[in-house]
């Protein structure tokens, strides 16, 4: 019984990988995407790694509880910003670069604000993560996570834009990820 449930939930994770435009081809090739999947699933996941410098955390501690409030209230904010991305985008979710089959572009709502919301929310996660564990290593993994992001956006774009011809408008008007920051804004 246990055998045939994990090849179940084996044959549910390839069917919608699948779906979204995921192959094992695809890694080799990256034809759609998948090495900034990698990337990004890679980085977000070091992000779980413990501070270092290790001493500096416990040195500091006292007098920086306010900044760490602060950095659980990004964390949170940008938890609530991807679960409402996420569901505004419903089965148009796809977490390659590369657009779903029949998906229907998504510009109300959140995406009405910016244009990649789930960026947006990885990045003030980190941001906040780095304000918790005040470590080296979180600010290398945040800038790693700030040029992959924006680096697969752009490449998410180009194809959007092949698709849809109203996305190019939606660029004019809706910023990027971060509202008039340049490396996080970027419009036609």
């Amino acid at each position: 019984m246990k055998n045939k449930r994990i090849l179940f939930s084996y044959k549910l994770l390839a069917s919608t990988l699948s779906e979204m435009g995921f192959s094992w081809k695809g890694l080799r090739n990256n034809k759609n995407g998948e090495w900034w999947l990698i990337a990004q699933i890679t980085v977000i996941s070091a992000h779980l790694a413990d501070s270092w410098p290790y001493d500096l955390n416990n040195e500091l501690y006292s007098w920086l509880v306010v900044i760490r409030v602060f950095g659980k209230l990004l964390v949170l904010f940008g938890t609530i910003l991807a679960l409402g991305s996420v569901l505004r985008l419903g089965k148009n979710l796809s977490p390659l670069p590369e657009p779903k089959r029949n998906a229907k572009l998504v510009m109300n709502g959140i995406y009405s604000i910016c244009r990649h919301p789930l960026y947006m929310s990885m990045i003030l996660i980190s941001i906040g993560l780095n304000l918790i564990k005040l470590s080296l290593l979180h600010l290398i993994l945040l800038i790693s996570l700030c040029f992959i992001l924006t680096g697969k956006a752009i490449k998410e774009e180009h194809r959007l834009k092949g698709r849809y011809p109203e996305y190019s408008n939606y660029m004019k008007e809706t910023p990027a990820i971060f509202d008039n920051i340049p490396f996080f804004d970027w419009r036609d």
